[in-house]
C-alpha cells in the first residue's frame, strides 16, 4: 500500500488493552475527520502448532460481537458506508474498527466448504488512507455476500508493529493454500527517522512475514520470509507441484517472477511480459491458475496522473501474458469515471471468474464491490 501522509498528531492510549481496537464506527469516523490517532500496542501472539486444530473452538452462536458487527448477521455498517452502498453496489465487509472502509483483498473459494466456510478473505482496513489500521484481518461467508470474522478470532489478526507510532505499518495480506494449510503473508515497511518526527515508513526497506493455520483460528508466530528493497509490491503466492510462484510489482512498474520451495530460498526472478495500455504500468495484482491457464488481474498505476485502473490478463506459463481487457464493476461506466480501481481479487465460481473489486471513491473511501464475468479464452 501506497502512503498517504497525514499531519495529525499521535497520543498514548490510556488503556493498553482496549487501544484502538475498541472504538465505536461512529467515534472512528469522528476521530478521521479530525485526523487523530490512537497508537496500537503489539500484541504477542499466541504460539500454536499449525498441524494442531483448536479443539474447543466456539460455536457461531457463542461469538460476541465486534465493533460495526450485528449479531445476528455480522452486518451493521455505519453511516458513511450506507452513502455508497446502493449507487456503487457496495459489499459489507466489517472491520474491526467499525467503518467498514478496507482495501487489498484476496479471497479464497471453496466449493465444500473449509473449517466451516467456502469463502475466506484477508484484507486490511484502511479508512480514509490511515495506515495505522492497516492491519491483516481475516473475514469469512458462505454466501460471499454475508462476511464475518470466524467465530473465535479477533480481528486485527496481525496486530500494529511495535513501532506504528513513528510510522512502521503493515500492507498487503495474500491467503495461499499449502495442502490442508491456510498460509497468510503480508508485508511490513518500518518507520523511517527524520528530522521533524513526523510518521514516516520507510518504503526502501520491504519485509514479508506468514503466519499459518489448519483451523482459520489459531495462527503460528510470525516468521519472517523475504526482504527487499525493490518494493515486491502486493507480492502474491500460487502453491503447486511442491513449490510456490511468486509475482510482485517493483517501484519501477515492471512485474516480476518467481519460485521457491520452502518460501525462503528464490529463484532468480523473471520479468513477465504484461501489455498495457499506454502509459499505464504494474503495481499490484492477484494471480490464479484455472486449468492450465493463469489468470492475472493486474491494478495498473497511470504514470502521469497515478489513478488505477484494473486489467485482465492470460498467460499460458505465468510470465508471458496476452490478451488484455480492462475490467468494469459493470457496462455502465458513468458511475466509475471519477473512481479508482486498486489490488482486486479474482476466483472461480460455477464456471464463472468472480471479482471483488477494491473502490477509491473520491475523499478516500475504500470499498469493496463485486462483479462475475465470464471465463475469457485462455492465452493461444
Amino acid at each position: 500500500m501506497f502512503t498517504i501522509y497525514h499531519n495529525f498528531p499521535v497520543s498514548k492510549t490510556e488503556n493498553k488493552s482496549e487501544s484502538i481496537f475498541e472504538f465505536s464506527s461512529n467515534g472512528i469516523e469522528k476521530a478521521l475527520e479530525n485526523r487523530s490517532s490512537e497508537a496500537a500496542v503489539q500484541a504477542k501472539p499466541k504460539e500454536i502448532d499449525p498441524a494442531k486444530k483448536n479443539p474447543s473452538k466456539p460455536s457461531a452462536e457463542k461469538a460476541s460481537s465486534r465493533p460495526g458487527e450485528n449479531k445476528k448477521t455480522g452486518i451493521n455498517p455505519p453511516k458513511s458506508f450506507l452513502k455508497y452502498q446502493k449507487k456503487y453496489r457496495l459489499v459489507a465487509i466489517p472491520t474491526y474498527e467499525g467503518t467498514f472502509q478496507l482495501t487489498h483483498p484476496k479471497i479464497l473459494y471453496f466449493e465444500n466448504g473449509w473449517n466451516g466456510y467456502k469463502y475466506w478473505m484477508s484484507m486490511t482496513p484502511y479508512p480514509r488512507g490511515v495506515d495505522l489500521y492497516e492491519n491483516p484481518s481475516i473475514v469469512v461467508s458462505n454466501d460471499g455476500n454475508t462476511w464475518s470474522a470466524p467465530p473465535g478470532l479477533k480481528n486485527p489478526l496481525v496486530k500494529p508493529p511495535k513501532d506504528s507510532k513513528a510510522g512502521g505499518h503493515y500492507s498487503d495480506p495474500h491467503l495461499v493454500m499449502r495442502d490442508d494449510i491456510l498460509e497468510l503473508w503480508y508485508r511490513y515497511n518500518p518507520a523511517k527517522a527524520n528530522a521533524k518526527n513526523r510518521r514516516l515508513p520507510d518504503n526502501s526497506v520491504n519485509i514479508y512475514f506468514r503466519r499459518r493455520s489448519v483451523d482459520g483460528i489459531n495462527w503460528t508466530p510470525p516468521e519472517k520470509l523475504l526482504q527487499s528493497k525493490d518494493g515486491h509490491l502486493s507480492l502474491c503466492e500460487l502453491y503447486q507441484d511442491d513449490f510456490y510462484e511468486t509475482w510482485y510489482a517493483t517501484y519501477g512498474g515492471a512485474l516480476f517472477y518467481s519460485q521457491s520451495k520452502d518460501a525462503k530460498t528464490w529463484s532468480s526472478p523473471i520479468r513477465c511480459d504484461v501489455p498495457l495500455p499506454k502509459g499505464f504500468q504494474s503495481y499490484h495484482q492477484d494471480m490464479i491458475k484455472y486449468g492450465s491457464t493463469y489468470y492475472l488481474l493486474q491494478t495498473a498505476e497511470k504514470t502521469e496522473s497515478y489513478p488505477f485502473q484494473l486489467f485482465l490478463l492470460t498467460s499460458n506459463d505465468g510470465i508471458h501474458f496476452k490478451n488484455s481487457q480492462q475490467i468494469y464493476p459493470d457496462k455502465s461506466t458513468g458511475p466509475w469515471d471519477k473512481i479508482s480501481f486498486y489490488r482486486s481479487t479474482l476466483f472461480i465460481k460455477d464456471n464463472q471468474l468472480n471479482v471483488y473489486i477494491s473502490l477509491i471513491i473520491p475523499h478516500l473511501n475504500w470499498f469493496i464491490t463485486k462483479t462475475i464475468l465470464p471465463i475469457p479464452n485462455p492465452a493461444g
